[in-house]
């Protein structure tokens, strides 16, 4: 049986991944030993012997928490020069494309707009020095899971909650147990390649919530908008994924969201 090494197994990707294929694979879910700020030192005492090493470890695009965000590229740095063998898979973000009303397919430019960005795209770079390597450029990850703004908006919702929602940028939402599908199908199909991973629907993290709200409520929503700064439209294409994987992704019009409330 090959061994995982997961970053962040609680998190919506993590958590559906270890759920799909726990009964395949030894997953070892890699957990901060004393809050987020030791993640480095988790990694540090860690045996290198994994066949695949899925650097999850993410903070959300919207996060103002600028010493989190930095760890995201130290954290695979920590990856490359501590765990020298197995397959390094980094789920990655479309915002490290440069915003734009097109559709962006992988060869898309990357120009970053956004601190978040450009942190992401470098650590793209980073994983790219390893012999054997996948980049996941993800959507925006939604699903059932122990935490992410998602679990946020359902608390939300259930409680009529008001919420202030990013209104600015454009992202894919993607169903978590889509993107565990691909994600382990390509681990052993592809190599050295980035793949994008996203669902049709295009729409900001406000829009989201307002949807996901409008499916089980009748009442006036209470989610506050959030416009900062300039609008940013990263919607992608995962046509890539969809032609090699027979995949169709999840269309939030697919889903009983008043069955993910329960």
């Amino acid at each position: 049986m090959k061994s995982i090494l997961l970053l962040d197994g609680d998190e919506s990707f993590g958590f559906r991944f270890a759920k799909d294929f726990s009964d395949k694979y030894k997953i070892h879910l890699l957990f901060p030993r004393s809050g987020i700020e030791n993640y480095l030192e988790s990694i540090m005492v860690l045996p290198d012997n994994f066949d695949y090493i899925i650097n999850n470890f993410n903070v959300p695009f919207y996060s103002s928490n600028v010493a989190y965000m930095n760890m995201i590229d130290k954290i695979q740095e920590l990856i490359n020069s501590r765990l020298k063998n197995g397959k390094k898979i980094l789920i990655s973000n479309q915002m490290v494309y440069a915003s734009s009303p097109e559709l962006k397919t992988e060869e898309h430019i990357t120009v970053p707009e956004t601190k978040y960005g450009k942190i992401m795209l470098n650590t793209e770079e980073l994983v790219k020095d390893n012999a054997h390597y996948i980049i996941i450029r993800s959507g925006m990850i939604y699903g059932k899971c122990t935490y992410n703004i998602y679990t946020d908006i359902l608390t939300a919702i259930r409680g009529n909650i008001s919420l202030k929602l990013d209104n600015r940028v454009t992202l894919n939402p993607v169903l978590n147990s889509d993107i565990s599908m691909v994600v382990e199908m390509a681990m052993d199909d592809i190599d050295r390649d980035t793949i994008n991973v996203g669902g049709d629907d295009a729409m900001t993290l406000y829009q989201f919530g307002r949807h996901l709200y409008d499916s089980v409520r009748e009442d006036k929503c209470p989610f506050i908008k959030i416009e900062n700064s300039s609008v940013l439209n990263y919607s992608m294409d995962s046509c890539r994924a969809r032609k090699m994987y027979k995949i169709k992704f999840t269309g939030l019009e697919d889903i009983d969201f008043l069955n993910f409330m329960r």
